[in-house]
């Protein structure tokens, strides 16, 4: 035999053995990988999916799954013209539907719950800046109703600022971290066929890497405890930003107040004041939050991510491994890293103290001292404003500027948003922790983070939901085998929750904070005795004084009668016909102040009536007859732009309002002249104590109601008030502009 045929015959049988090896392979694989090989590198998103490529996946103990990928860059099949009533569903490998079919996925489960057409626009690797070019691609191509947006505890919440090129590259179509790519790679022909397809290489190519350590603790890309801070107010926010980047809570507090007086010009401002102590404290909580950072080892795990970044370098973990999460950091690093943040919340300050305490000559122990004394002062000038800041405080999620700007491009786009907070399966049932080896741990606490997703949405005017209680009641069996994805049973709870969200009335908008223009907090005690006087019609026959205040009128009436106790005086008692919500009125023993903002083209009615009875006798609870005394009525007409204020005599039957609040019956028995009885909205809710309660009424500020879902702490007063829009109209009340939102007022 020629040494050529000799040669062929030799390179045929290297071929057929290596053909026979591959084919062993690929048998003990059932043809998977244990992660997705089907990525092409992106400039602008890090990494896309390739299409018309197509993979079997099997990892975990759990079955082989196919996937393909569309001509859109997305799994499935091709998508066809956009459909009415077309829903989009974003996210990333949860929404996807790693580790399970095609039609077990998270969006085909929506589309057979809902049955409309659901387009599957999850991609492995993304997160909330990759989410928002999507969406904005999808809106300009498809035009659907509505954008459904799931949002993975599990990473989205440490990549909000972290674009997706800096976290992933490709590597031969595989995904992996940046830390562990190679600088250079060698090119042959038919490498990326090679490393992609063959189960041999793959089983090589596990066998030369060895995995020094299963923790498995992640790299600097993906983020940590910073991420998960409470945000800071954005530059140029309101007038406290530049003096409180100067470093002076007195200057940022001027600034706002100007004065420290009430004048006729210049209104009260304690509530301002609080507000802008408020976001101070938000500031120095982040300069705390970093200052632990750089001084604090023990808090953070920048330290030993960055060994395990140096020992991933050029080695293919993220391909060859069989880790969860999709080749990412563990679960149940995660899980501390939450339960971390959440507990450093509350514990920033000790934290700082106990390391000042333990490393007194550290080189960072005086910046640190100094920052502890600036709280401890700051503190003390929010304890002077109000003692209970953080029992009415509303926590923003880091997320809700991502949550915003999603509204703003579906609402632009015609399309309906929903926010879907997704929680790690841990946080979900501390059962799911066995898989990972570990003991159960209670994850309670970390699900304020899913909290303050939802509630931001909410209040953004977005309808949200939260899936825990829908995968939770899907347990055991909601999560894969050592993994964190959902299975087949967990997405299919988790579509019949996100179409029960999509069933919801959406929810009314939060307004910002401030006033608009040509409104104004409502007049203290003081400022009204300032206020000029007006001519009223009928007020001197009434023994009524009236005066207006920037846009709000004061009525105050004194009483006419005796009463059957010696020198008591019956007061007149009010009721309001016809008025703007806002409209408050108080008792004293000696004059009834009525007190409501003059709104342009709002009419009003108020009816007061004097009953031959006191003030004492009234609250005691023998209501007096009103087929007797003086009824007057307050009428408020417009004639184009001019209020027109006059009383005229009452004929029709007079029914008083309730004076008081039934969980403090006795809170207004005494004279309490700053207290408004009608529309102290949510006051007696919020607090216990009946003096609370009373400097909650006042509406200054000092002391704001913590409002139900649907109603906010807005208007003049602060009090809680209901939300509307076009989709939610008024019970009571008009809807009224405030502050990028509408109001009942």
């Amino acid at each position: 035999m020629s040494p050529r045929r000799q040669f062929a015959f030799a390179g045929f049988g290297i071929l057929c053995a290596l053909g026979t090896v591959e084919a062993a392979f690929w048998v003990r694989d059932d043809g998977a990988f244990p992660h997705l090989n089907v990525y092409a590198p992106d400039e602008a998103l890090g990494t896309r999916l390739l299409p018309g490529t197509s993979q079997r996946v099997a990892f975990g103990g759990n079955p082989t799954s196919s996937v393909r990928i569309n001509a859109q860059g997305f799994r499935g099949a091709d998508w066809g013209p956009p459909a009415k009533g077309e829903i989009v569903v974003v996210g990333d490998s949860q929404v996807f539907g790693l580790g399970v079919e095609e039609n077990q996925a998270l969006p085909a489960m929506l589309a057979e719950v809902t049955g409309r057409p659901v387009m599957n626009a999850g991609v492995p690797t993304y997160g909330p800046q990759e989410y928002l070019a999507v969406v904005e691609r999808l809106l300009v191509e498809r035009k659907p109703s509505a954008v459904v947006v799931v949002v993975n505890l599990a990473n989205d919440l440490f990549e909000r600022d972290r674009p997706n090129r800096d976290r992933h590259k490709v590597w031969d179509g595989w995904a992996v971290r940046s830390e562990t790519m190679p600088e250079a790679v060698l090119e042959f022909p038919g490498r990326r066929l090679l490393f992609r397809e063959s189960h041999f290489v793959h089983a090589a190519r596990r066998w030369l890497y060895t995995h020094e350590d299963d923790a498995d603790l992640g790299v600097p890309s993906e983020g940590g405890l910073a991420d998960l801070l409470p945000v800071a107010p954005a530059a140029g926010e309101g007038p406290m930003v530049q003096a409180q980047e100067q470093g002076s809570l007195d200057a940022a507090l001027a600034g706002v107040t100007g004065i420290t007086e009430a004048t006729p010009d210049n209104p009260s401002s304690v509530a301002a004041r609080v507000q802008q102590a408020a976001q101070d404290r938000l500031y120095l909580e982040r300069d705390l939050f970093h200052m632990l950072k750089q001084v604090d080892d023990t808090w953070t795990y920048d330290d030993i991510v960055g060994v395990e970044a140096v020992r991933a370098q050029n080695r293919p973990g993220d391909i060859v491994y069989e880790r969860e999460a999709e080749g990412a950091r563990g679960v149940t690093v995660t899980a501390e890293l939450l339960k971390r943040a959440v507990q450093l919340r509350k514990t920033a300050v000790s934290s700082l103290r106990e390391w000042v305490k333990a490393h007194p000559d550290h080189d960072r122990a005086e910046d640190a001292r100094e920052l502890l004394a600036e709280w401890d002062a700051k503190k003390a000038t929010l304890d002077s404003l109000a003692t209970s800041l953080d029992g009415g405080g509303v926590v923003d999620s880091p997320l809700v500027g991502f949550v915003r700007e999603l509204k703003t491009l579906c609402e632009g786009a015609g399309a309906e948003l929903i926010v879907v907070a997704l929680p790690l399966d841990v946080q979900v049932s501390s059962a799911e922790f066995e898989k990972y080896g570990r003991l159960a741990e209670d994850m309670t606490a970390t699900r304020v983070l899913l909290d303050e997703l939802v509630g931001s949405s909410r209040r953004a005017g977005v309808r949200a939901v939260d899936l825990t209680s829908a995968l939770a009641a899907a347990e055991p069996g909601a999560f894969l085998n050592a993994d964190l994805h959902m299975s087949p049973t967990g997405t299919k709870s988790a579509a019949a929750a996100i179409a029960r969200t999509l069933d919801e009335p959406k929810p009314a908008a939060a307004p910002g904070t401030g006033f608009p223009e040509g409104r104004s907090r409502l007049p203290t005690v003081a400022e009204m005795a300032l206020a000029p006087e007006i001519t009223v019609k009928g007020s001197s026959r009434n023994r009524c004084s009236t005066r207006q205040l920037r846009e709000w009128l004061v009525v105050e009436c004194a009483a006419l009668w005796q009463g059957s106790q010696r020198g008591a005086q019956s007061v007149p008692r009010v009721h309001v016909e016809a008025a703007p919500l806002e409209t408050a009125w108080s008792l004293s023993y000696d004059a009834t102040t009525v007190m409501m903002p003059l709104l342009a083209g709002r009419e009003a009615r108020v009816q007061l009536a004097w009953p031959k009875r006191s003030l004492a006798e009234v609250v005691e609870g023998d209501d007096p007859p009103w087929v007797s005394g003086r009824r007057e009525t307050l009428v408020v007409r417009w004639e184009g732009d001019k209020a027109r204020v006059g009383f005229e005599p009452l004929s029709t039957p007079f029914t008083a309002d309730v004076h008081a609040y039934p969980e403090h019956p006795d809170c207004f028995a005494d004279s309490y002249a700053e207290s408004w009885y009608n529309v102290a909205r949510g006051c007696a809710e919020t607090y216990e104590a009946c003096g609370d309660a009373q400097v909650c009424a006042t509406g200054s500020g000092v002391r704001p109601p913590v409002c139900e879902e649907g109603t906010a702490a807005v208007g003049s007063s602060g009090w809680c008030f209901a939300l509307c829009d076009a989709e939610t109209p008024c019970a009571e009340g008009v809807c009224t502009p405030w502050q990028g939102a509408g109001v009942c007022l």
